[in-house]
């Protein structure tokens, strides 16, 4: 995992809403229907990235350990949490593989994040919390702007596969889960420039080599007559508690 890139993404990352997106609001609502509870918990959200999710959980929680490698999305958190005067969040800027964890909580949650797609960190957050919630990519991301610049690059965007890989763990430790996959359509729309940013940001952490001036090239011929770029990303993610 590139630190870099991430605190290079932190400002044009998800970040926290007071109230769920279309998609967080389908999360919460299946694990509510499966009687996982916040409330008043002692919670650690690994990757917790600007806090999309954390902040969320902080308003039912006793308190969130909020964990991540880039100080820059954490710095995020911090002021989102201030704002909303969310003050039960300490921010814990540090990598999870090397996290010594003190306290056995009572929930570890973990969302979209590569710093749990290794047995190894399956079995760490196994371990540090009687309750499990993870939320990981199934091997599904199409873009209508990105693939076909990746394979304009020579190259095709492999989607992570984080939840399906844990569902297999799971199931050679005989450990039991309950799991759902979700599946999300979402249109975003911005400018060349901005559109570039978020194209060379995905070429850099998949590392790919591309030449910056072909990149803007295709990125414009993409723009619509107002100089807008449309992108519609099509995911399936896989939600599990264990």
């Amino acid at each position: 995992m590139n630190q870099t890139k991430w605190d290079e993404k932190a400002a044009n990352y998800v970040r926290f809403s007071h109230k769920p997106d279309t998609f967080q609001q389908r999360v919460f609502d299946t694990l509510e229907t499966w009687g996982v509870e916040f409330t008043d918990k002692n919670i650690l959200d690994i990757g917790c990235g600007t806090g999309a999710y954390t902040l969320h959980l902080a308003q039912k929680a006793a308190h969130v350990d909020a964990l991540d490698f880039s100080e820059e999305m954490l710095n995020v958190l911090q002021n989102d949490a201030k704002s909303y005067g969310i003050h039960n969040i300490k921010a814990i800027h540090e990598r999870f593989d090397t996290l010594l964890c003190k306290a056995r909580y009572d929930l570890a949650f973990c969302s979209m994040s590569p710093a749990v797609s290794s047995p190894a960190m399956f079995e760490k957050m196994h371990a540090c919390a009687k309750e499990k919630v993870f939320l990981g990519w199934g091997g599904k991301r199409k873009s209508s702007l990105h693939d076909a610049i990746f394979e304009a690059f020579g190259t095709k965007y492999n989607a992570p596969r984080g939840g399906i890989e844990l569902k297999a763990w799971l199931e050679t430790q005989n450990i039991f889960f309950t799991c759902k996959v979700l599946e999300e359509t979402r249109t975003s729309y911005a400018d060349v420039q901005k559109s570039v940013e978020n194209v060379t940001w995905h070429l850099g952490i998949n590392g790919v080599t591309f030449d910056p001036k072909a990149l803007y090239t295709l990125v414009e011929n993409a723009a619509d007559a107002q100089g807008m770029v449309e992108n519609v990303i099509e995911s399936e993610m896989v939600l599990l508690v264990f």
